[in-house]
């Protein structure tokens, strides 16, 4: 069983963005296999920490569940909190039979190249079409392969402690740069965000377990690779900057909504005056889209917005559609991993803790793609997210137990 968990886990981000549904492969062999804990009943020693994770996954689907079914919302609907529910029984799975590490660091490597050299044979510099992953939009696309950029750099200090740490490193920096050039070719503006971020975390973090140097290593190393995104020649990121500011200027001068920045506004602005009306509870799916209909007849908002069926942000889409019920369920879905994973990393054994980093930093990249687009009303977003969070506090464990 430990043989067939590492090779799922090594799958699950190996074949994430370059293979259709490839996310999908090892996420249900891993589901699967659980179904063996029925018979085998293996001792899993759950600590409080293990049913605070798991009563926070459970939490999110019912309390989701629950207000879809109250406001009949489609059957569809309810694929997505299903995940959360689906990486309970995976979370004991590899609680019993924990994943090599080998095989999750070289995933996560592969997946990050494979990505960007599939976005690579799509890309035309200073074409107005970007980039996209097997099976999602530029947009997620950027945000997954900027995700498995950044863990894949948490890698590094253990690859410090292996036989052939050069052949790891080298390999796990390649899988950082190739995840990072993925985004910025996608021109997912929204993914670059994290970057600086959990760099600094990731310098904080090194730097109290190994001293201040590594914290001015880290910057000048985040301050190079921002530059060197926005001068190399035909720049994606350069061009979206640009663009940004002009688009900007167009919806605050003439109300432009035919562009990607004035529609997000209008977005944003229709969710917050229609969340006023619904503030516990929200209005579902079918009440969202059913007021943006009545809005458009009304000569409120435009025919290009009104197509959404999101809010095109992750926090606000929640709130107009399940309230403040809702957005406690996501803020603690992302908040309370976080601090698990984030006490691991200042107080855990040397050997948890590169696992510890790489689940604050997974916590921390969804907490800001949230900010400008709907990751969790997609597969691809939420399994991105519940998965390696039971793969990685899974591997924390073991780590720990044998520390």
């Amino acid at each position: 069983m430990l043989g067939l968990t590492s090779v799922c886990v090594f799958l699950f981000s190996a074949l994430a963005l370059a293979v259709n549904s490839g996310y999908s492969l090892g996420a249900l062999v891993l589901l699967l296999a659980s179904g063996s804990l029925l018979w085998k009943l293996p001792s899993l020693a759950l600590q409080r920490r293990d049913y605070l994770l798991i009563t926070v996954l459970l939490a999110y689907f019912l309390i989701f569940t629950t207000n879809m079914l109250y406001h009949g919302d489609p059957a569809r609907e309810f694929d997505m909190p299903l995940r959360s529910l689906l990486a309970v029984p995976v979370l004991l799975l590899l609680l019993a039979y924990p994943p090599r590490p080998t095989f999750w660091w070289a995933g996560l490597s592969v997946g990050a190249i494979a990505g960007a050299a599939y976005a690579l044979m799509q890309f035309v510099p200073d074409s107005l079409i970007r980039p996209q992953a097997a099976t999602s939009n530029p947009i997620h696309y950027g945000n997954v392969s900027m995700l498995l950029g950044i863990l894949a750099l948490c890698g590094l200090d253990w690859a410090r402690t292996q036989a052939y740490r050069y052949a790891w490193s080298s390999l796990l920096l390649a899988g950082c740069l190739a995840g990072i050039v993925g985004s910025v070719i996608s021109g997912s503006r929204g993914g670059w965000l994290a970057l600086p971020v959990c760099l600094i975390i990731m310098a904080v973090h090194h730097a109290k377990n190994h001293g201040r140097r590594h914290l001015a290593i880290t910057l000048s190393l985040l301050f190079a690779l921002l530059g060197l995104a926005y001068v190399m020649p035909h720049s994606p990121v350069q061009q979206r900057v640009a663009t940004v500011i002009s688009e900007l200027e167009k919806y605050k001068n003439d109300g432009d909504v035919t562009t990607s920045v004035g529609q997000r506004l209008v977005m944003w602005d229709t969710a917050t005056e229609l969340v006023k009306e619904h503030l516990w509870l929200g209005m579902g799916r079918t009440g969202y889209l059913q007021q943006k209909k009545v809005m458009l007849a009304e000569g409120k908002i435009s025919k290009l917005v009104s197509d959404y069926t999101n809010a095109h942000s992750d926090y606000l889409d929640v709130l107009v559609k399940r309230g403040i019920t809702g957005v406690l369920a996501l803020l603690a879905l992302l908040l309370l991993p976080l601090v698990l994973f984030a006490r691991t990393s200042h107080r855990g054994p040397a050997g948890a803790r590169p696992f510890a980093l790489a689940g604050m930093l997974l916590c921390t990249c969804y907490m800001i793609f949230g900010l400008t687009t709907s990751s969790l009303t997609l597969n691809i977003g939420i399994i991105m997210l519940v998965f390696p969070m039971v793969i990685l506090w899974a591997m924390l464990r073991q780590q720990e137990r044998t520390a």
